[in-house]
């Protein structure tokens, strides 16, 4: 394949590996590598998780010097690669010393510690709280650092900064550990709506001069240096931009550009982001905002129910045979709200609530078909919470995720939430990172970029046909809901 034009490099530093992708300026990829952490990351444990920064590193000098080489066998020279961007996981804490070198492992976003913390937090910005619209938790990077300073205060004393999985990364690109940007900021307090790192925080917690510049994703923060350029094999001084947390990356590789419109990755959970043209808030704190450039926000929220449920109950089942089956029932007569186990983040907030199926049935492809079409259910309730946090209506989804590779599901979905929905060609994280490469230095701006890169593989429409027997299947959902006490 010929590929013409400047090449752009989103590196996705996620929690089990590096992926790295050569993208042209039109969206075609050029050239790809995947390396996995191995032996040198050790695996969570439910009370720790840990990595050291130092692997990310290596990982991606492995993953970034194949691609090159990639690009070099295919006769495409490596000096076509116009810029470089990273995202990597929200909430990972990397304490570094004045060095640039992390003084620790790093505490990783789905560490658990650090809970009694946020609430500590939560008590002292109050206001904060209600103008952000979210409550600090144990995920957040500003509760580890907290976590630190009481656990770890030897640490805490010696870190000359506290950045994020991201920033590191960029850090070792241009040698200047000490800028992110304000979407992977927004778990370490960063204020948002003003663009400033909160006062209260310095009087919670003594960190002035130890929290990083921050600045809009996309925005060109500096080249790669000699020591980076001999690691990876790319070109010294090329440009380096800003990226985002990976949540908002594949956000941006879904093709999302639309106010009222939605990304939705459909994996082990399900995890939203609209498009708002103002911060959005949920009277319960259900919903948070990252913000975008250009004055956007993406308001988002996640629910555990997923896809989980199938590597749970049909671990050992032929995927591509049990959707095709599955379609010829639906719709499904039970209404299921396939959780794994008790307990609910979004629509609703509950510790205890079940998952259900209703009436219960033996038959494997009928469960498997009324889980299918729960998800959906559960969805299209989503989308109406969401709307009317948002004041949109009826907006169209972009969809992303293992769950968005099967035709069967993307149309169930289609045709139970109304709304049309798109699969795009390339939905990774590193291929968002490569869409802020290209906005920050060829395209002018986020939306351009997105425009001329990136494409849908397929789209899907909801059957009229089927839509009065889903809003009948919809109203016993919220029935069922209802007699549990969740609505």
């Amino acid at each position: 394949m010929q590929f013409d034009g400047q090449l752009f490099l989103g590196i996705d530093v996620g929690t089990g590996g590096v992926r790295a992708l050569a993208v042209t300026q039109t969206g075609a990829v050029a050239a790809r590598a995947v390396v996995p952490f191995g032996a040198e990351v050790p695996a969570a444990r439910p009370d720790r998780h840990e990595q050291p920064p130092e692997a990310w590193w290596r990982a991606v000098g492995r993953a970034v010097s194949a691609l090159v080489e990639d690009l070099d066998a295919a006769a495409i020279s490596p000096r076509r690669l116009a810029a470089v961007s990273v995202d990597g996981t929200s909430g990972t804490l990397v304490a570094l010393d004045r060095a640039g070198k992390a003084l620790r492992p790093a505490i990783m976003y789905n560490d658990p510690r650090g809970g009694a913390e946020a609430e500590q937090i939560n008590a002292a910005a109050e206001d904060f709280c209600r103008k952000l619209g979210y409550r600090f938790k144990s995920s957040f990077a500003l509760a580890k650092i907290a976590w630190l300073r009481g656990r770890e205060p030897k640490t805490f004393r010696r870190a000359a900064g506290f950045v994020h999985q991201a920033d590191y990364v960029l850090g070792r690109l241009t040698g200047q550990a000490d800028v992110s940007d304000y979407s992977n900021a927004l778990k370490t307090g960063y204020d948002l709506v003003d663009e400033c790192w909160p006062k209260w925080i310095d009087g919670l917690l003594p960190v002035a001069g130890r929290l990083p510049r921050v600045v809009a994703p996309a925005t060109v923060v500096g080249s790669v240096c000699a020591a980076a350029a001999r690691h990876t094999g790319l070109s010294e001084g090329l440009p380096v931009v800003a990226g985002a947390t990976d949540g908002t990356a594949a956000c941006l590789a879904s093709g999302l550009r639309r106010p009222g419109d939605y990304n939705t990755t459909l994996g082990t959970t399900l995890v939203f982001k609209g498009l708002s043209r103002q911060i959005c808030r949920h009277p319960d704190g259900l919903i948070y905002c990252h913000k975008l450039p250009g004055g956007l926000w993406l308001p988002g929220a996640a629910s555990n129910t997923g896809g989980e449920w199938i590597s749970s109950w049909f671990a050992d089942a032929e995927l591509p045979a049990m959707d095709a089956a599955a379609a010829a029932r639906l719709p499904s007569q039970c209404v299921a709200y396939p959780l794994v186990g008790a307990g609910e983040r979004f629509p609703v907030l509950s510790e205890t609530l079940p998952g259900f199926l209703v009436p219960e049935v033996d038959e494997r492809l009928d469960r498997y078909a009324a889980c299918l079409q729960g998800v959906a259910l559960l969805e299209r309730l989503c989308y109406q919470v969401l709307d009317e946090a948002i004041g949109s209506r009826g907006g169209e989804v972009f969809s992303t995720g293992g769950g968005s590779r099967s035709d069967v599901w993307m149309q169930c979905r289609a045709d139970v939430t109304g709304r049309v929905l798109h699969r795009p060609e390339c939905g990774e994280s590193a291929f968002g990172a490569a869409v802020l490469a290209a906005a920050g230095t060829l395209h002018n701006g986020l939306d351009e970029a997105i425009r001329q890169m990136v494409r849908p593989q397929r789209s899907f429409v909801p059957d009229p046909r089927r839509a009065a027997d889903y809003d009948r299947l919809f109203d016993r959902f919220l029935g069922e809901l209802r007699k549990r006490g969740h609505l």
